[in-house]
């Protein structure tokens, strides 16, 4: 079982930053000035996280939710080149449920941004770049608040079997 939970919790931060957005409720009218400058991380979390693992031809269902604390972390946009960084931590709690079991841990976070490009798109903030390239829809952005969202919707091999992981997850940052 143990096994089962590490292999998710691998899953589900692995696929953290490869998902692709959905901006049904987007900010229609953000410009690059609004995005450039240093915003401080204020909240982090997933929501609806399912996660569907086949090991030998058995799957193992699961799902979870992971909410940030104790946010020590500044991000900061610049303007030329247009290049994201973070600094600081941050503190994840994350709760699963694998066959009928929960679990609850702390796990440190920091440094999410470790200079990757931005650009943004339309509704769309894209970090990294070719294939590597995220797009969070930003779902508020104003002087003093920035809301960012993804979908994850991932399948994912590895040296365990098959995983098809999916979450909502969304990102604060203020000034």
């Amino acid at each position: 079982m143990k096994k089962v939970f590490l292999l998710s919790i691998i899953t589900v931060f692995t696929l953290v930053f490869t998902s692709c957005s959905n901006d049904d409720d987007a900010v229609s009218n953000a410009t690059e000035e609004e995005v450039v400058g240093t915003w401080n991380l204020t909240a982090l979390e997933a929501t609806d996280g399912r996660s569907d693992t086949t090991i030998e031809g058995t799957t193992i269902p699961a799902t979870f939710k992971a909410v940030g604390k104790d946010f020590q972390t500044i991000v900061t946009f610049s303007e030329d080149p247009q290049v994201v960084t973070s600094e600081g931590s941050y503190t994840t709690v994350l709760s699963t449920t694998i066959a009928g079991e929960n679990d609850t841990q702390e796990q440190e976070g920091e440094d999410f941004f470790a200079s990757e490009k931005w650009r943004l798109d339309g509704s769309t903030l894209y970090f990294g770049s070719g294939e590597e390239e995220v797009g969070y829809t930003i779902v508020e952005l104003n002087d003093s608040k920035m809301s960012l969202r993804y979908e994850l919707n991932e399948t994912v091999e590895s040296f365990f079997g098959t995983s098809t992981v999916s979450a909502t997850y969304n990102m604060t940052l203020s000034k």
